[in-house]
């Protein structure tokens, strides 16, 4: 019994920090960052082959943005980015 009421307690404190931490990271954003993440959560919901169309040109694009500093810069040079 001791044991599930300490689990309980973990359960219950990690989510109060989980939504604190929330909070705390919203209050940081500008009404335009907040805006962007409520359309992208938004769309990830109500359409998410979408969202995960968009996710995954994002992340090529930024494959193809590597690709192109790495080929640009010499090694030396990148080590001091």
């Amino acid at each position: 019994m001791q044991q599930e009421d300490l689990q309980e307690h973990i359960k219950d404190r990690s989510t109060e920090l989980g939504k604190l931490g929330g909070q705390i990271h919203m209050a940081q954003l500008n009404s335009q960052e907040r805006s962007a993440l409520a359309r992208h959560a938004a769309r990830a919901r109500w359409h998410p082959l979408e969202a995960k169309a968009q996710r995954e040109r994002a992340e090529e694009l930024a494959r193809v943005v590597k690709q192109a500093i790495d080929d640009y810069l010499p090694s030396n040079k990148r080590d001091m980015m």
